[in-house]
């Protein structure tokens, strides 16, 4: 469960917060890149591609939020561009909430045989 679930009234997060969330992602990224161990890597794929609380399932209820938000507060008789954007965050909504079964795929790799002494996979 994510750390701010808990609190009574959210308010709006800080440029500099968002900015710093989507940091940590690009570290994640970047460390990926590099040579690592499978079992190091699975550790931190594990909890970004968390069935409940990762970035598929956190990304798609940021969508269907935003898509409630706007449907909420546009003035009717809604125009073309609205109804087109409450349709694409709803489309992509359960497109991307639809990635949160790759912890399976995640947690498979535990059981599957890997190089760790050298995980580069290039021979020396």
């Amino acid at each position: 469960m994510p750390v701010l679930a808990s609190s009574p009234a959210p308010r709006a997060p800080s440029a500099t917060e968002i900015s710093k969330a989507l940091d940590v992602l690009y570290y994640v990224e970047l460390y990926l890149r590099e040579p690592t161990s499978v079992p190091d890597a699975r550790a931190v794929l594990a909890q970004v591609l968390d069935e409940e609380d990762g970035v598929a399932m956190s990304l798609g209820n940021i969508l269907r939020s935003a898509a409630r938000l706007i449907e909420e507060h546009a003035l009717l008789p809604w125009p073309v561009e609205i109804r087109d954007i409450i349709a694409r965050l709803r489309a992509t909504a359960p497109e991307v909430t639809d990635c949160h079964d790759l912890h399976w795929d995640i947690h498979r790799l535990g059981g599957l045989p890997f190089d760790s002494i050298n995980p580069s996979g290039s021979s020396t």
